[in-house]
C-alpha cells in the first residue's frame, strides 16, 4: 500500500499509467468502440477527410481509419507482452545462473555473447533476425524478444552479483538449501524491481519495433490493422491525405510515451534513494 501511494505521487508516472490503461481498454472493447469493420472496403468513401461518421477519415481503399487505429491497439498490446515475455523467458534465467555460478561460462560465453549482440543497434539486430525467420507477426515477436534478451541478462546478472554475497544467502547455503532453490526463492524475488522497470520500458520499445517491422513488411501482414502497416500503406497518399499517417503515428507516439512515463514512475517508486 505504501508503494502504491508513492507511485500515485509520481505525477507523470500516473499519467503514463492512464495512457496504458486507456490502450488496454481500447484493445479489449475494440469491437464496441469501432463503428466499422476495420477491413471493410467502401469504394464510395475513398480518401474522405476526418468528420461525419468517419472520425479519422478513410484510406485509399475506403476503410475507416478510426476503426483500424482502435483494432491496431490489440496488435500493440500483443507486441508489448509477447516480445518482452520472450525476452524475460530467455534473459532472466540466463542472468540468474550466470551471475550466481560465475566462472568461465559467465565471463567468456554469456557476457561476451551479450556484448556482441549489444554491439549492434537493437532495431538492426531485430531486423536481421526477422529477415532470417521470415515475415509474420510471430516471427517478428521472436526477433524483438531475442533483441531484448541481452538487456535482461545484464540487469539480472548485475542484481545477482550484488545479492549472492548477502548474509541471508550465506545462511541458506549453510543450512543445506540447494542452489536452484536459493536462486529462484531467495535471489529472484529480491531482484524483481529493476526487472519490472526494464520490462515496462522494453514494452515501449517493443511496440515501436513492431511498428517499424510492420512498416518494412516484416511484421503484421495486410489486411490486419497495425499502426506500422497503416503508415506503410498510407505513405503513397501522404501528400494529399496526411491524416492517414497522422492518426496511426500519433497512436504510436502516445503509447510509447505512456510506457516510458510509467517506467520512470516505477523507477521513482522502487528507488529507495527517492523519498516522497
Amino acid at each position: 500500500m505504501k508503494t502504491f501511494k508513492k507511485f500515485l505521487r509520481s505525477g507523470l508516472g500516473v499519467f503514463g499509467g492512464v495512457i496504458i490503461l486507456s490502450l488496454i481498454l481500447m484493445a479489449i472493447f475494440a469491437h464496441q468502440l469501432a463503428p466499422f469493420d476495420p477491413n471493410a472496403q467502401d469504394y464510395n468513401a475513398i480518401l474522405l477527410p476526418p468528420g461525419g461518421e468517419h472520425f479519422f477519415g478513410t484510406d485509399d481503399l475506403g476503410r475507416d481509419i478510426f476503426s483500424r487505429v482502435v483494432y491496431g491497439a490489440q496488435i500493440s498490446i500483443k507486441a508489448a507482452l509477447l516480445s518482452v515475455g520472450i525476452a524475460i523467458l530467455i534473459g532472466v534465467p540466463i542472468g540468474l545462473l550466470a551471475g550466481y555460478f560465475g566462472g568461465f561460462w559467465d565471463e567468456w560465453v554469456v557476457m561476451r555473447s551479450v556484448d556482441a549482440m549489444q554491439a549492434f543497434p537493437f532495431l538492426i539486430l531485430a531486423l536481421a533476425i526477422a529477415a532470417v525467420l521470415g515475415n509474420g507477426f510471430g516471427n517478428a515477436m521472436i526477433a524483438i524478444g531475442i533483441g531484448f534478451a541481452p538487456a535482461f541478462i545484464r540487469i539480472t546478472r548485475g542484481q545477482v552479483l550484488q545479492l549472492r554475497n548477502m548474509e541471508y544467502i550465506h545462511a541458506a547455503k549453510a543450512t543445506g538449501v540447494k542452489d536452484l532453490r536459493i536462486i529462484f526463492s531467495h535471489i529472484l524475488p529480491n531482484a524483481l524491481n529493476p526487472i519490472i522497470i526494464q520490462a515496462t520500458l522494453a514494452m515501449a520499445s517493443g511496440i515501436l519495433a513492431e511498428a517499424s517491422l510492420s512498416y518494412l513488411g516484416l511484421g503484421v501482414q495486410p489486411p490486419t490493422p497495425s499502426w506500422g502497416s497503416m503508415l506503410n500503406q498510407a505513405q503513397t497518399i501522404m501528400t494529399e491525405s496526411p491524416y492517414a499517417t497522422i492518426f496511426p503515428g500519433m497512436a504510436i507516439f502516445l503509447v510509447v510515451l505512456g510506457f516510458n512515463l510509467l517506467g520512470d514512475g516505477l523507477q521513482q517508486t522502487f528507488d529507495p534513494r527517492i523519498r516522497k
